[in-house]
């Protein structure tokens, strides 16, 4: 990731992260499915949670770029690590992997896939949300830092040729109409400087988010394009 997008990301997320307590993770809806992954002595890593993280806090091992999140993730039992290059770990040394809401954000996604399924053990399972159809791409986007929205199957099978086997997904919604998404782009935009308004509509979205059911599937994973979010749980075999 470049050194422009790196600093545009801490800064933003550094302000937001220092004023958010962390939540329960058993409140979010994925813990469900994550509880089954996790044995006594898995070991558990998440990519850009901040501090929003699905696996426990405790024990679970953290990479992040804001340096605001890591302190507060460290100082409730976690390992934190600030990287934004290859994972500063060895090969096969996670049960589960988790990163949600991370890969649209970064320009070389294929070496993050790729130290994705390297870290993972053989067995083991990566749980991570993209939003899709690129055709729905919005100023909403570009607000949010979105450097692409995927097309499902093209994800899918990238991550096959990694190793990854995308067992189940859903879909989560994350689209707007071409007119609304771009106003939204904007109202975020100029919110910015205002970070107590942008905490409070942050918070919002959490409580949105730990509201939402999922609903898994297996069927054409192209069929998460209508409603613009995709939530997957894929094996490494």
């Amino acid at each position: 990731m470049n050194d422009l997008v790196v600093n545009k990301n801490q800064e933003i997320y550094d302000r937001i992260w220092a004023r958010i307590p962390i939540p329960e993770h058993q409140q979010w809806p994925i813990w469900g499915e994550l509880a089954k992954e996790i044995s006594p002595s898995a070991r558990l890593l998440e990519l850009g949670s901040g501090v929003l993280p699905r696996i426990p806090v405790a024990g679970g091992y953290f990479v992040d770029l804001s340096q605001a999140a890591l302190l507060k993730l460290n100082r409730h039992g976690g390992f934190g690590v600030r990287s934004a290059g290859p994972l500063p770990f060895a090969d096969d040394a996670f049960q589960v992997v988790c990163a949600f809401e991370v890969l649209e954000h970064i320009p070389d996604d294929e070496t993050v896939l790729r130290e994705l399924a390297r870290v993972i053990k053989p067995g083991g399972a990566l749980f991570f949300s993209v939003p899709v159809d690129p055709q729905l791409f919005t100023g909403f986007d570009t607000a949010c830092g979105h450097v692409r929205r995927y097309k499902a199957a093209e994800l899918r099978d990238r991550l096959a040729a990694c190793g990854l086997h995308i067992e189940r997904w859903a879909s989560q919604r994350n689209n707007f109409k071409p007119r609304v998404g771009n106003l939204l782009g904007r109202f975020l935009e100029v919110i910015a400087r205002w970070p107590r308004l942008t905490i409070w509509l942050k918070r919002s979205s959490v409580e949105a988010q730990m509201r939402r059911p999922y609903s898994w599937r297996n069927d054409d994973i192209d069929n998460s394009h209508t409603d613009g979010g995709l939530i997957a749980i894929a094996r490494r075999r």
